[in-house]
């Protein structure tokens, strides 16, 4: 393996830029004959020549193009790299894992880090989107550090910190040109079950997997998140419950329709922020503790589900 010299590189790149070594020289404040060492070091390293001269000017070999590409891509990382470690030496958050339920609208997670980027630039966000029991179970596994959108009545065994997000409201709904878009009401679930559900699966991967709405030995189609379960009933692959805030416009343009029916949830549901209650407001966590605080005050008047 080839061990480079990152002061040979960015010599070769102002040579290169300068074309000339008694320009470059002056730009790095430094000797030609010091940049004439350094660089035919650096060509004793590769193996080949880098430039070629033509009357007083250098002109790349063509080796020495493909070196100077490969060149300003290590410079640049190792230069990123250096200021990460000093901003990581200085206190600065290495990464902050979100695990997001399905029931958050997506456009009010990206205002939230797009706020904190801005006073956290060199953090690592990793944002995941779960679904049912998955956001509890990353929160549980140590797969996230914050869990948006669970309920509290599914909490795993441990010390959680919960704050209140919001509520949303299910109804049970099917595409306008379903059977059981004008059948009697209440649907009872004699008459339902007879129809395919659609659900979210859960997206657990160590606790016990839940689902919602479905009655026993109704026939199922399994979609990956509640968006797509929302196409796949104004298709009229299926029935279900979906939140109110995710299929206003289609109740309003007459695409899906609401039924009433005995198995629906009869309230509201809340969901939560959760958060081991030790770790985030420690002092040694501050980028967690500033962003716990954006999405606390952000909450209220149903902001996460519009």
């Amino acid at each position: 393996m080839i061990n480079l010299n990152l002061t040979q590189l960015r010599y070769f790149v102002t040579i290169a830029e300068s074309r000339s070594l008694n320009q470059a020289a002056r730009k790095l404040n430094r000797t030609a004959s010091t940049l004439s060492y350094q660089l035919a070091g650096l060509e004793k390293t590769l193996g080949q020549k880098l430039f070629k001269r033509i009357g007083r000017r250098l002109e790349l070999t063509p080796f020495g193009a493909i070196v100077l590409e490969e060149a300003e891509t290590l410079i640049g990382v190792a230069e990123a790299g250096s200021e990460r470690l000093g901003f990581l030496s200085q206190g600065g958050e290495h990464r902050i894992r979100l695990a997001v339920s399905d029931l958050i609208a997506p456009e009010r997670v990206v205002d939230l880090l797009a706020a904190s980027s801005k006073h956290h630039r060199l953090t690592e966000f990793i944002w995941t989107t779960e679904v049912l029991m998955g956001a509890w179970d990353a929160l549980a596994s140590r797969r996230s550090d914050l869990a948006l959108g669970v309920t509290i009545q599914a909490a795993p065994p441990g010390d959680w910190r919960l704050h209140l997000l919001g509520t949303v409201e299910f109804l049970f709904v099917t595409a306008r040109d379903h059977p059981l878009a004008k059948a009697p009401e209440p649907l009872t679930p004699e008459v339902v079950r007879h129809h395919r559900a659609v659900a979210a699966a859960d997206s657990s991967r160590g606790l016990a997997a839940q689902s919602f709405g479905i009655l026993p030995g109704q026939p199922l189609l399994r979609v990956p998140n509640q968006h797509v379960k929302r196409l796949a009933i104004l298709a009229g692959l299926g029935i279900g419950h979906l939140p109110r805030h995710l299929i206003q416009k289609d109740l309003a343009q007459g695409l899906l329709v609401t039924r009433r029916a005995t198995h629906s949830p009869k309230e509201a549901t809340e969901l939560y922020l959760a958060h081991p209650a030790e770790d985030p407001l420690a002092a040694s966590r501050p980028a967690l503790s500033a962003l716990i605080e954006e999405i606390l005050a952000r909450s209220g008047d149903h902001f996460w589900f519009t």
